[in-house]
């Protein structure tokens, strides 16, 4: 018997089972622990409230327990002929309970449930994200700290701008990280409230204490509105698929800057070979695949967001289209969470050419600013004349056709033509630009010790929300059992 059998007095057509039931289904069961715990909490709501006599809350309870110590998909052995995760949960009391297990749909409506079930799985795939997010926030200031010293060239069009610091750079990658993190954890907040007891939208006549539940399954707090609860206010998976586009752009950068250094040309970093591939015919090639991964899946990523807000756009009630799709966002997490997990190993197993590096930096006239800078404090001349003066003195040295790195006085115009060669070399001095910039946030040494504490103090800020999260999840899931096995246990 199927739940279509007394309205439509027809068996679900093979398509339907196949396109539909099939695919919300297949989500369900990646979730299953969590429709199961949602089921529990609902039992023993049911009946602390009188609404379930202690004897049928007893058995009911009993049932779900039993299917939490052993494999749910197992014991369910799912049928998408019978229909989605609610309808198999209900065969499988029927079959331990007898008819009385057919009445865990008491108060509430598939609409709450399902939408509940998408909030919990959604939820536990966004902290599996946060943890990997915090391992790479954590290996981006352990490698910071150790190339502090380390200088390199910074790019704008990619071309020599200024020199600055590997470590530097990495503490610039970690506040990337430390913002998407700050995303993750708002919307946390705003995904971790129970659309469980809305029922069908309008709310049950039945005493049921929606708190109660919310607390059972480690949310914050009901949805407000009964309609809001059902899958129209899913509208956090479009906010999350577009906060996993931000952190997939995030780690591209990076992903894109060692891609560029470890081209043969450049050849400045090196992966580690076990995060490389190799060529069928080529045997010499020493591939960057990782990179190219964080890359491509960047890429994808920007469309998440817009697939997610086409269902919410086209949607006429609680969840229509929404319930018939499949929900990807645990998986786009576990993607995104695994791209955080590659780039860390590669950072923390990166080795670089320092000397290439610190080579470069000072090529290409890359610290020429300095030089219009000591113009403008010494020579009493605007930025903007103090910048001709060096453009041209630049221009004048390719003209001569002067290697790059060859400096020339005598090629200056007035006043730089009174600069003495060691006192160009001096100002030109690729570490010493590094250390002059003493500007809050800059490379030099002292501001680049603040930047350090400032995000070690940031880090640990999220270490402690993060952890606060995953604490009430688990102890909210302990006191459920906790109270599911004493009901068991009553007489």
């Amino acid at each position: 018997m199927t739940l279509t059998d007394g309205r439509l007095g027809a068996r679900p057509a093979r398509s339907l089972v196949d396109h539909v039931n099939a695919v919300e289904l297949t989500d369900e069961l990646d979730a299953v622990r969590e429709f199961v715990l949602i089921d529990l909490a609902h039992a023993l709501m049911l009946t602390q409230q009188g609404i379930f006599t202690r004897h049928h809350g007893r058995s009911v309870v009993a049932a779900l327990l039993k299917l939490l110590d052993h494999d749910p998909r197992t014991l369910l052995a799912s049928d998408p002929e019978i229909g989605t995760i609610t309808l198999q949960l209900e065969r499988y009391l029927h079959d331990e309970c007898g008819p009385a297990g057919l009445d865990i749909q008491r108060a509430r409506s598939r609409i709450d449930q399902k939408a509940t079930g998408v909030r919990m799985a959604d939820r536990r795939a966004l902290l599996e994200v946060v943890t990997e997010l915090l391992r790479l926030a954590e290996t981006l200031l352990e490698c910071a700290d150790s190339y502090d010293q380390v200088i390199v060239p910074g790019y704008t069009h990619l071309q020599h701008a200024q020199p600055t610091s590997l470590g530097h750079y990495l503490n610039a990658h970690y506040w990337t990280t430390s913002r998407n993190l700050t995303r993750l954890l708002q919307l946390h907040e705003r995904l971790n409230e129970c659309p469980l007891g809305g029922a069908a939208y309008s709310g049950t006549a039945w005493p049921i204490d929606r708190d109660a539940t919310a607390t059972y399954l480690g949310f914050a707090r009901p949805v407000r509105n009964a309609r809001d609860a059902g899958l129209a206010s899913m509208d956090t998976s479009a906010e999350l698929a577009g906060v996993l586009g931000l952190v997939l752009s995030g780690l591209s950068r990076c992903a894109s800057d060692l891609y560029y250094w470890s081209s043969s040309e450049i050849g400045a970093v090196r992966l580690h070979p076990s995060l490389c591939g190799t060529s069928s015919m080529m045997p010499q090639k020493r591939n960057p695949i990782v990179l190219e991964r964080i890359r491509g899946l960047a890429g994808d990523a920007a469309g998440w967001g817009a697939s997610r807000l086409g269902l919410l756009h086209f949607a006429t009630s609680t969840d229509a289209d929404q319930g018939y799709v499949h929900n990807r966002m645990p998986e786009y997490c576990r993607e995104t969470a695994g791209a955080a997990g590659l780039l860390r190993e590669v950072l923390a197993t990166l080795k670089v050419d320092v000397e290439r590096l610190e080579s470069s930096a000072g090529r290409h006239w890359s610290t020429a600013s300095a030089l219009a800078d000591d113009l403008v404090s010494t020579r009493d001349l605007s930025f903007r004349a103090a910048h001709e003066v060096v453009a041209r003195f630049i221009a004048a040295h390719e003209a001569a056709g002067e290697p790059d790195g060859a400096v020339r006085p005598e090629l200056a115009e007035e006043p730089l033509r009174q600069y003495s060669a060691a006192r160009l070399s001096s100002v030109l001095d690729a570490r010493s630009f590094v250390e002059s910039r003493t500007s809050a946030g800059g490379t030099s040494t002292a501001r680049l010790r603040e930047l350090a504490a400032e995000a070690a103090d940031d880090l640990d800020g999220h270490r402690s929300r993060v952890n606060a999260q995953l604490k009430g999840i688990d102890q909210a899931t302990r006191r459920l059992l906790a109270d599911a096995r004493a009901l068991v246990a009553s007489d």
